[in-house]
């Protein structure tokens, strides 16, 4: 009877857990708080800060199971070297082993930038480094300073920042550096361990990253005189960046030419057609603009005599003038538009004669109509300099332009004129308030020269970080300084 007793007992404990399984969710016991902690480096052979280095393999032992991220493009070692050192993680260790022979009497570091993280969370070690010395003594002499694209006045990052023993113009273009440093995310940099010596200046930013300036188009930037490091560290060494040659006016080749030309051969193949079309938002006219025409194909010739512009209900004809840009299918139509009027413009079928021979199929009606003032915003923005700006650069003798920005296109310009510059009719929207220091007073920004005579250093930009935000009808005070 006990026995099966302990039967029948055991089967009502099973169908009773089996109910209960089905009207229950079973959550898994919560976590922890999320680990935050990146790996700590308990011990490393040879030591950090050694002299009289001579090891081929360094060892590093750390708290907790660690990997490495980007390792090769991270990793920066100076004095630079030709073979890039082998770098390994295995559980809680990394193994670097070197190729080069290293300099006598050298301060060699290896920074790892944030590249070791742990391997659950990948919580990175940041600027972790390792500094030894082949000599007696570790160099200790730091230059410090900050990256700044003069067109903009943005900072950048992961720029190289290199330091040249050789002081002829063109090492930066025939030789590696013998420092090498990378600009950080506020666009700061900074070199340590460094002897003492004279050494040349660079920043350069690449597409092949070959520490070489070889194209017009890289961003460069150069200090104009010697660095002469001795016994003090040198601060606030800033660079201006930027390309001595315009990138716009460069033309990239055409993917597709190669496919188009059999294309051009098909004679069954029928020729595209002209057509003309407005740039328009909504059907309402800028009051501060052309209107902006655009072909399909480009334009041979245009006889405007066959085009008429008429204005208000009564269709008034009225004077206009015209321009192409340079590839002629963008035709810009002046006049100075009155507020909240309609507009017509009609286009014969035989005005524009295409590049192809080729005439309008029919002619063009683009009817819209002009903007109101209360449809704009205005603003005002006070400019001011402190004295000891002005002593610095003469700045009575200066130009300041205001630049609004939006969309990282410059949308309005103008002078700065007794500290003061105003604009209405602007159209709303977010924009970015930039300040050029034109030193020649040409009213626009001037790109550096390095390869050329003489040298220059580009025209500075200064980049405001608020924006402001202007709406319709509304006006808008700003008081910024330099």
């Amino acid at each position: 009877m006990t026995q099966l007793f302990r039967y029948w007992a055991c089967g009502l404990i099973f169908i009773a857990s089996c109910f209960f399984s089905n009207c229950a969710n079973i959550v898994p016991p919560g976590g922890g708080p999320r680990d935050t902690i990146p790996p700590v480096l308990v011990d490393v052979y040879p030591l950090d800060s050694s002299l009289h280095f001579k090891s081929k393999k360094v060892t590093f032992h750390f708290n907790e199971y660690v990997e490495l991220d980007n390792i090769i493009d991270k990793m920066i070692v100076s004095p630079t070297l030709k073979r890039t050192p082998n770098v390994v993680a295995k559980l809680r260790t990394i193994t670097m082993e070197i190729k080069d022979t290293l300099e006598a009497n050298t301060t060699y570091t290896f920074h790892f930038a944030d590249a070791v993280k742990d391997v659950n969370e990948r919580n990175p070690i940041e600027d972790f480094q390792y500094v030894v010395s082949t000599g007696d003594y570790l160099d200790s002499l730091n230059i410090s300073g900050k990256l700044v694209v003069a067109e903009t006045g943005k900072v950048d990052s992961n720029v190289a920042v290199m330091l040249y023993r050789h002081t002829m113009d063109s090492v930066v273009s025939k030789e590696k550096p013998v420092y090498y440093a990378k600009s950080k995310g506020d666009g700061s940099y900074r070199f340590k361990n460094l002897a003492p010596g004279t050494y040349k200046l660079f920043a350069l930013k690449e597409e092949d990253r070959d520490l070489q300036y070889t194209q017009p188009t890289e961003l460069i930037g150069f200090a104009d005189s010697l660095i002469h490091l001795s016994t003090q560290n040198l601060k606030d060494v800033d660079l201006l960046l930027f390309a001595e040659a315009d990138t716009t006016l460069i033309k990239k080749p055409d993917e597709n030419a190669a496919e188009a030309e059999p294309e051009k051969k098909d004679k069954d193949k029928k020729k595209p057609r002209l057509y003309v079309s407005a740039a328009l938002e909504g059907g309402q006219q800028e009051l501060t603009g052309p209107l902006l025409m655009t072909f399909t194909i480009p334009i041979k010739s245009l006889d405007s005599t066959q085009m008429e512009l008429t204005e208000d209900t009564l269709f008034t004809p009225v004077p206009f003038t015209h321009s192409f840009d340079s590839t002629r299918t963008k035709l810009s139509i002046f006049y100075k538009w009155k507020e909240g009027t309609p507009y017509r413009l009609i286009t014969a079928k035989t005005a524009p004669t295409d590049t192809l021979d080729q005439q309008l199929t029919k002619a063009d009606t683009t009817a819209f109509i002009s903007k109101k003032r209360n449809d704009y915003g205005k603003i005002q923005i006070s400019l001011t300099i402190s004295d000891s700006t002005k002593n610095a650069n003469h700045s009575d003798s200066l130009k300041y332009i205001v630049q609004l920005v939006k969309d990282k296109e410059i949308k309005y310009t103008g002078d700065v004129s007794k500290g003061i510059w105003k604009q209405e009719l602007l159209q709303p929207g977010e924009y970015e308030i930039r300040l050029l220091i034109d030193e020649n007073g040409n009213g626009k920004w001037d790109r550096g020269v390095y390869y050329g005579s003489p040298k220059k250093q580009p025209e500075r930009v200064v980049s405001y970080p608020n924006k402001i935000n202007l709406k319709a009808n509304w006006g808008v005070n700003e008081k910024i300084a330099i």
